[in-house]
Order: structure tokens, then sequence, then C-alpha cells
């Protein structure tokens, strides 16, 4: 691994962990901490996947999406999963063509 790489992890995780977050949502900290305990590579696993998505994303001009306050850690990763499915799915045309 070059140096390069090393500091794209540091900075990676210091985005994700920096500044003003929300509260932890508790349930989903422990089920986390214990996939992780029982995967011991899953958060090089994790992190990875998770910096090329960022990478992908960036890419392709999708702006982080801000996570409200009140809401659980799991409902906006699901919201955010839903609105870059949107992105990729052409839109469906109203129009019915007959044979």
């Amino acid at each position: 691994m070059t140096r390069e790489e090393h500091t794209a992890i540091i900075e990676f995780i210091g985005r994700a962990v920096g500044g003003e977050q929300p509260p932890m949502d508790v349930e989903a900290d422990a089920i986390i901490r214990a996939l992780f305990k029982r995967n011991p590579d899953a958060a090089y696993r994790v992190t990875m996947m998770a910096m090329e998505m960022a990478l992908a994303a960036h890419s392709a001009g999708v702006k982080p999406v801000e996570r409200p306050r009140s809401r659980s850690w799991f409902a906006t990763l699901f919201e955010r999963r839903e609105a870059v499915r949107q992105r990729r799915e052409p839109e469906i045309s109203s129009h019915v063509i007959q044979l």
C-alpha cells in the first residue's frame, strides 16, 4: 500500500467521524460491533467498500445526503440507497406503444 493510499484512508475515516454528528443509534452500533468482532477483516472490507462507493458517487456527481437529526441511521441509509437507485433507473414513459 502506498503512502497516498494510507493518507486517503486516514482522511476518509476523519471525514466520517469528524464534525458535528447526530446521536449514535445504540442498537445499530451494538450490531455493527458484534459483527466486526466475529469478522475481524470486516472493518477493512467495509472501509474499502465505502471508499469505492464514495468515489463512484463523487464521479457520478451525486451529492451527499444530509442526515436529518431526528431520524435513525438505518432509516437515512435506506433513504440514500433509494435516492441513488432512482437516479440510476431511467424514467418509465407514460406512453404505451401499440403494435
